[in-house]
């Protein structure tokens, strides 16, 4: 399938949350809540104090009418951010594995269930750090850019986003370098090739009258 080049620039921070918010979540209701059919499955029935999985969507919107709380993913804590940034900071360390979509279910549960997270601000200063911290990996990852590809592991979609229009230029301008130069190649073995032609047709003239010259001497 064709990608359209509003595509290739990349998305906007709402669409990118927009897709986020179909990732699983866990709740722990406050009320009791028979089995809802969605689209996408079928959520509950909902019994508290039981956690219970439904979309990110569907969890803001009990959040919202005070039907239940979010439970935190395991990666959005203090301690597990602090550690992936110690680790992110490490010498030729790779990117670390993370959610897809983490820096847009991150905003979200920040801006929507704030008071279901153990220290929110402390959070929100270490998303920010693991952000510039990978942001740095990744334009180093530019220093090995070629023509073929881009190895870099484990970024997530709103960092892929972020690098997509950049990169798609840059692949542009190494491919019509490489052709240039593959130009400029055949260019050259096509000079020498008729260098080396025009030498052998004048070595063997040079034979052919030093042959005549000897012959009428002989005679």
């Amino acid at each position: 399938m064709a990608i359209s080049s509003r595509q290739q620039e990349g998305f906007t921070m709402p669409e990118l949350e927009y897709m986020a918010q179909c990732e699983s979540i866990g709740i722990v209701p406050f009320y009791r809540m028979d089995r809802l059919e969605l689209v996408t499955g079928t959520v509950g029935p909902f019994h508290p104090p039981r956690k219970s999985e439904v979309p990110l969507w569907l969890a803001v919107m009990l959040k919202r009418t005070n039907r239940c709380r979010i439970v935190a993913p395991s990666w959005l804590t203090y301690h597990h951010l602090y550690e992936l940034c110690r680790k992110e900071e490490l010498p030729d360390s790779l990117f670390t594995r993370l959610p897809m979509h983490y820096i847009e279910i991150a905003h979200i549960l920040l801006t929507h269930a704030e008071d279901d997270l153990v220290e929110p601000q402390s959070i929100r200063r270490l998303l920010q750090d693991l952000r510039e911290i990978r942001q740095s990996k990744t334009r180093r990852g530019f220093e090995m850019l070629n023509s073929m590809q881009l190895q870099m592991d484990n970024l997530s979609a709103a960092e892929v986003n972020e690098i997509r229009p950049l990169f798609r230029h840059s692949f542009d301008m190494l491919r019509q370098l490489d052709d240039m130069a593959l130009a400029t190649e055949a260019a050259r073995n096509q000079q020498q090739s008729f260098l080396q032609e025009s030498q052998s047709q004048q070595i063997g003239q040079f034979d052919d009258s030093q042959l005549f010259s000897e012959m009428g001497d002989f005679a």
